[in-house]
C-alpha cells in the first residue's frame, strides 16, 4: 500500500460506536483501536488527573465510575435541552445534565462542564489520532457522516466538533447514501428504486433512493431521532428489573450507578441473544437489600424480551412505511432494500421488516462500518476531482 503524504479520512460518529475508514487504491482501510477492533466505542472517560480517555478504556471505567463517563452523545449534538433526545439519555444515564443559558445541554463531570460537542470533539480527536498513528500520516480532512432526518443545527453541532479536532469537514453525507455507496449501488446502470433501512445505535433512517446511470438520488427520507439499539438495551434493563422488584420489592433504577451497569450489561445480552434463543444476563452486586448486595443472574429467553422489544421495532416499521408513502411509493415498487446499522442484527428486526417489504432484501455483509466506508469512498472522489 502506498502511503499518502496525508490522510483524507471517513468518519461514522455513532451513538454507540465510531469507525474511520481511509480508501488507497480502490480498496478501504478501517481503523483499529488497541483491540483491533474498527467500532470503537464513543464512550468519555473523564479521570481525576489529566485528559479525557476514549474509547474501549472508557466503558471499562464506565462501570466504576458512571458520573464520570459519557456516552449516547451523537443523540444530544445539536439539540435543545427539553427535546425528547435530551430527556431520554438523562432518564438513562448516570452523568447529570441541564441547561446551559442557551438552552442547550451541560454536562457535569468531576472534571467540569462539558457541552455535548466538546464530547464529540474528543471522540474525533481520538478518531484521527488513531489513523494518523496507523498509516504513520497526518490526518487533516474528512467527509463526515449524518442522519438523514438530521437538522441544521445538528449538522452544524457535528461540523463544529470535527474542526475543533483539528479537520477540515470536505462535506457532510446523509449515512443511507453512504451505506449505498459501500455497498457499490452507484455502480449498477440498472434503474431502480431502493430502499436504506438504517437502524443504528441511536438513531433510525429510513431512505428511498433512485438508483441508474451511476447516480444515487434521495427522493424521501424518514427517521426517528429517539429510536436505536440503546432504547432495546433498556428495555431488557426494564425486564430484568421488574423481576427484581417482583421477588425482592427493590427498585433497580433508584440507583443511577448500579442502573447504567444494568443497562450496558443488557446491551451484552441483546447480542448474545441475536445468535441464540436463550442468554444469561449476570450482574455482580446488581442490587442492595436486608444489609448486603446481591448478584443478578437470569437467563433471557427472545420469548421473552421480544414483547418488550415489539413497539420498538414497530416504530422502525412505521417510519419506513411513511417513507415510501412520502415517496409516492409501495413496497412492490423497491428493487432492493439495504439492511445497515448493528441492530439489525436483531433477528426481529429482519423479520419485521421482511413483513413490510416482502422481500428482496440485502443485509450488508458489515452493517456496522458500511456507513464509514462509504464516507471514505466519498472521500477519495472528492479529492479525485479537486486534483
Amino acid at each position: 500500500m502506498a502511503q499518502a503524504r496525508e490522510l483524507t479520512l471517513g468518519i461514522d460518529l455513532g451513538n454507540s460506536f465510531s469507525t474511520v475508514a481511509v480508501r488507497f487504491n480502490g480498496r478501504t482501510y478501517f481503523v483499529p483501536d488497541n483491540r483491533g477492533e474498527p467500532c470503537i466505542p464513543s464512550v468519555v472517560y473523564f479521570p481525576e488527573d489529566g485528559s479525557p480517555v476514549v474509547g474501549a478504556y472508557a466503558v471499562r471505567m464506565r462501570q466504576l465510575e458512571p458520573t464520570n463517563t459519557v456516552s449516547g452523545i451523537k443523540r444530544i449534538l445539536g439539540r435543545h435541552f427539553d427535546s425528547p433526545e435530551v430527556k431520554i439519555l438523562g432518564a438513562h444515564s448516570a452523568v447529570r445534565m441541564r441547561p446551559a443559558p442557551n438552552n442547550t445541554p451541560i454536562l457535569d463531570t468531576r472534571a467540569g462542564e462539558h457541552t455535548p460537542i466538546e464530547v464529540a470533539t474528543y471522540i474525533f480527536k481520538h478518531l484521527r489520532e488513531l489513523a494518523e498513528a496507523r498509516f504513520r500520516t497526518a490526518a487533516r480532512k474528512v467527509v463526515i457522516t449524518l442522519p438523514a432526518s438530521a437538522t441544521p443545527d445538528v449538522e452544524h453541532a457535528t461540523v463544529q466538533a470535527a474542526r475543533r479536532a483539528g479537520l477540515e469537514v470536505l462535506k457532510t453525507l446523509s449515512e443511507p447514501h453512504a451505506a449505498a455507496l459501500a455497498a457499490g449501488i452507484d455502480k449498477r446502470f440498472d434503474q431502480q428504486r431502493l430502499l436504506v433501512y438504517d437502524f443504528g445505535g441511536g438513531t433510525f433512517d429510513a431512505t428511498a433512493l433512485d438508483q441508474g446511470d451511476g447516480h444515487i438520488e434521495p427522493i424521501a427520507v424518514g427517521g426517528d431521532g429517539c429510536l436505536g439499539g440503546d432504547d432495546l438495551d433498556n428495555a431488557l434493563a426494564e425486564l430484568a428489573s421488574a423481576h427484581v422488584w417482583k421477588t425482592t420489592k427493590v427498585e433497580l433504577s433508584n440507583d443511577v450507578e448500579r442502573w447504567d451497569r444494568l443497562v450496558r450489561e443488557s446491551e451484552n445480552t441483546k447480542r448474545a441473544l441475536s445468535a441464540r434463543h436463550v442468554a444469561p444476563l449476570r450482574l455482580k452486586s446488581a442490587f442492595h437489600s436486608r444489609g448486603k448486595d446481591h448478584d443478578l443472574e437470569l437467563m433471557i429467553h427472545r420469548q421473552d424480551i421480544e414483547p418488550r422489544w415489539a413497539p420498538l421495532v414497530q416504530r422502525s416499521v412505521m417510519v419506513t412505511a411513511q417513507t415510501l408513502l412520502a415517496a409516492g411509493l409501495k413496497p412492490k415498487d423497491i428493487g432492493m432494500t439495504l439492511m445497515v446499522g448493528g441492530t439489525t442484527f436483531v433477528p426481529m428486526v429482519k423479520l419485521a421488516l421482511d413483513r413490510l417489504m416482502g422481500g428482496s432484501i440485502e443485509h450488508h455483509p458489515s452493517p456496522q462500518t458500511a456507513v464509514a466506508e462509504g464516507a471514505a469512498i466519498a472521500a477519495a472522489r472528492a479529492l479525485s476531482r479537486a486534483a
